[in-house]
């Protein structure tokens, strides 16, 4: 138990979870016996209600890339509530301007204007709208198994079937390609001889739904969602080359890769592209007040401006507290060499992950960049049969991931399994050390024996 934080007592603590179950409509999968209650946390690490202690290998959700707690930004967002908190959305006030400011030296240089929301899916709502209206197309191309949101047109950009068949029919106009996945590629092809095909074919289906209907292609250029998916050095300049080709607009869903995530600020910066259009949230503000931002190019940015209109908005479009906080947020990760630490850290992590791969039967394939690490596992590393349940209906917690997952959680790691396929994601605040790392890895790998033993 730990000692920063005093535990709540237990017929309390059973209160409020009954509470929870309730007056609470949960997101996602409802699984109170892996729902710890949250109330504290520095760094990377944070505490429950009874007093545990955890290591954060998720950064929550891919967002608190600080860590939790981080002085700067919270200093920000309390200077800026004793001035003013909210000012209506067409209305100006100062952080919203500085940061839009920032963003604008410290993106690529095409990119010159912020239209600012609540997450990055409000931001990927705004880039899709962006595209139709200044192409005057329709048509937008994704990826399969890849994640841009949960409303209506991003979970129609993404192409994460579980999270799309409950609600389907979806928004119209939206399609989708094979991802860049070379450990089961598409194609049957293998890098470097495959030609790079999963990004040629972004042209075959460009040409086959008609130049003049295609809008606008989206990808992560990690591909989270998917398993972590790094692309070959050609991929994105190959995509870049065919988008600029036939006139579409490239949009790179920076939500979890960007701010620093990949040990640069901006994940493109890897393939030496820049897109017309950058969705930003979650670390952009550090997760301390919800956050998102559509970045667009200039000629985009002059057509607007022409137009002098935008129909798109939201209530808190801009909000001053949110804007504070980002403004404090990408100035400590320039000022503290915040991406460079993600590199180092996560070039140790991906060396663990390595051995641990060497050292274990059931770990197919480890990719990562910084610090953002996919770990697949197999039922064979021959045949690559994935290690999931045969059984669709198999409850979660006998499942061999998210039993793997579970264990971890016991033992005070969280980190978590792909929504489909059999990776587990890794992606731990960007100041972590190398000491959190082993410590983490001792407890991944114990756990991952456990798992063979029940599984294999």
């Amino acid at each position: 138990m730990s000692r920063k934080i005093k535990p709540i007592p237990e017929a309390e603590l059973k209160k409020y979870y009954e509470y929870a179950a309730k007056y609470l409509l949960k997101p996602w999968h409802t699984r109170p016996e892996k729902e710890p209650i949250i109330v504290g946390g520095k760094g990377a690490r944070f505490y429950d209600a009874a007093g545990k202690e955890y290591l954060d290998f998720l950064s929550q959700l891919f967002n608190v890339n600080l860590g939790m707690g981080n002085e700067k930004v919270i200093e920000a967002v309390k200077e800026q509530v004793e001035k003013v908190n909210y000012t209506k959305n067409t209305y100006l006030n100062i952080p919203k301007i500085l940061l839009a400011k920032r963003l604008a030296e410290l993106t690529a240089p095409n990119l010159v204007r912020t239209f600012f929301s609540n997450s990055g899916t409000e931001a990927n709502e705004a880039a899709f709208k962006i595209a139709r209206v200044y192409t005057g197309r329709f048509k937008i191309i994704g990826l399969w198994n890849a994640y841009h949101g949960s409303t209506y047109a991003s979970m129609s950009a993404g192409g994460v079937a579980a999270n799309r068949s409950p609600f389907e029919p979806l928004v119209p106009g939206f399609y989708h390609i094979p991802p860049p996945y070379c450990y089961r590629c598409a194609f049957g092809l293998e890098y470097p001889g495959c030609g790079v095909r999963c990004a040629r074919f972004l042209e075959d289906a460009i040409k086959f739904h008609g130049p003049e209907t295609v809008a606008a292609f989206i990808a992560d250029p990690g591909v989270v969602a998917a398993g972590v998916l790094i692309p070959s050095k050609e991929y994105w300049p190959t995509i870049r080359e065919i988008c600029d080709k036939y006139d579409v607009l490239l949009i790179l869903d920076e939500v979890i890769a960007g701010c620093g995530r990949t040990g640069r600020l901006f994940a493109h910066e890897h393939w030496g592209i820049a897109p017309d259009i950058l969705t930003l949230a979650k670390g952009i503000s550090n997760a301390t007040v919800p956050l998102g931002a559509t970045v667009m190019n200039r000629k985009i940015a002059d057509f607007f401006a022409e137009k002098k209109s935008f129909m798109h908005g939201f209530t808190y479009s801009g909000h001053a507290l949110a804007c504070a906080a980002g403004l404090a947020a990408i100035n400590a990760y320039v000022e503290e060499n915040i991406p460079e630490n993600a590199a180092k850290v996560g070039e140790y992590l991906l060396d663990a992950l390595k051995g641990i791969q060497d050292r274990h039967r059931s770990v197919g394939d480890v990719r990562g960049l910084g610090l953002i690490e996919g770990v697949e596992f197999v039922k064979d590393k021959e045949t690559k049969k994935p290690l999931v349940a045969e059984d669709p209906e198999t409850p979660l917690e006998e499942r061999p991931l998210v039993a793997l997952s579970d264990g971890c959680l016991d033992e005070g790691l969280l980190l978590m399994p792909t929504m489909s396929g059999s990776t587990i994601r890794i992606a731990p605040p960007l100041i972590i050390t190398e000491e959190d790392v082993d410590k983490a890895m001792d407890i991944f790998e114990r756990q991952i024996t456990k798992m063979e033993k029940r599984f294999l």
